[in-house]
């Protein structure tokens, strides 16, 4: 039976009927658009409806940013890095869906991995999956997502977190430095807080302090742009200090969850600097555990392929 599915982040919503092929999904009407062009997710789904060319289904699946919370009425999230309210009980009765749930992002991003084929990402750390192990899963976009995914009686369960709000921790005397220039800011310093669009810049201006050098006014893309064609070294230099942050965070998500079925790295912002990944200290951040090393050289690591994984977990979520 066909879905509604609908992924919406701190930047743009992603809208698509999910049709059943297989052991998967088919996504069709796809069309993602600027939350910043709506008032309300309300609106951005109208918008959708609006121009879909063939029947609406019943069902419908509404995976947000935002932590999930359960109240009288259903569950609600709020968008932190978006200011959205979505209440599930209020978006049914509006749209008279009778069956819609609402859950979060990096859930149903966690929900997707059983069903990935290996096209959907890049081994970054060659390592045999263990069968059954838990998964993690976690991405920098306009916030940082953070899940978990462990089988327990031949079914999935998510674990679906908030590590974005973390703190964030450091590994090396030059981390502890951009640390005390950050805390300046902001105290105490959370994942986010580096490891996002926002924190890409909060992150170059730290490293411009630690240079002595009057930061430019630059957006995550000129920050990427000039660090990959390495025509500014501060830059360059943020970047490979977010992926060794990046790292550490990744390196705990997997002690965290005890991730030997792998941790899949998502988000909008990795895909678009991984050919840095050789030459960051991402995986020696990523091993460097003190007397797990071990344990953590037993982990792979993915890099998921920018896609809609989300929609296809959020689609798996309403097999229950």
């Amino acid at each position: 039976m066909t879905s509604i599915v609908a992924d919406i982040g701190g930047t743009n919503a992603r809208f698509a009927i999910a049709r059943p092929v297989g052991q998967g999904y088919a996504l069709e009407g796809l069309k993602v658009v600027d939350c910043k062009r709506f008032d309300g997710f309300d609106a951005a789904l109208q918008h959708w409806l609006d121009g879909l060319d063939q029947p609406r289904p019943d069902k419908a699946c509404i995976a947000a940013a935002g932590p999930l919370e359960k109240t009288a009425s259903g569950s609600r999230v709020y968008m932190t890095n978006l200011g959205w309210n979505i209440e599930a009980a209020t978006l049914a009765e509006a749209f008279q869906f009778p069956h819609l749930e609402l859950i979060n992002d990096f859930a149903a991003l966690a929900q997707s991995l059983p069903r990935l084929s290996a096209n959907d990402y890049q081994v970054l750390r060659e390592a045999p999956r263990l069968p059954g192990a838990p998964m993690a899963v976690l991405g920098p976009g306009t916030g940082l997502g953070v899940a978990g995914l462990a089988e327990a009686e031949g079914r999935y369960h998510v674990l679906a977190g908030e590590g974005g709000h973390a703190n964030l921790t450091v590994s090396t005397e030059r981390e502890l430095q951009l640390l005390q220039i950050l805390m300046k800011s902001r105290a105490p310093v959370f994942n986010e807080w580096v490891l996002s669009g926002n924190g890409l810049v909060n992150l170059y201006r730290a490293v411009c302090t630690l240079n002595g050098k009057t930061p430019d006014d630059l957006a995550p893309p000129d920050i990427s742009a000039r660090g990959l064609d390495n025509s500014d070294p501060f830059c360059r230099e943020t970047l490979l200090d977010f992926l060794g942050f990046l790292g550490s965070a990744a390196g705990d998500a997997a002690l965290y969850m005890g991730a030997k079925g792998g941790v899949f790295l998502g988000g909008g912002i990795l895909p678009r600097i991984a050919e840095l990944l050789p030459e960051s200290a991402f995986e020696q951040r990523f091993l460097n555990k003190g007397r797990v090393h071990q344990w953590m050289e037993a982990v792979p690591v993915y890099a998921l392929n920018a896609g809609y994984q989300a929609l296809i977990g959020a689609a798996v979520q309403l097999e229950g």
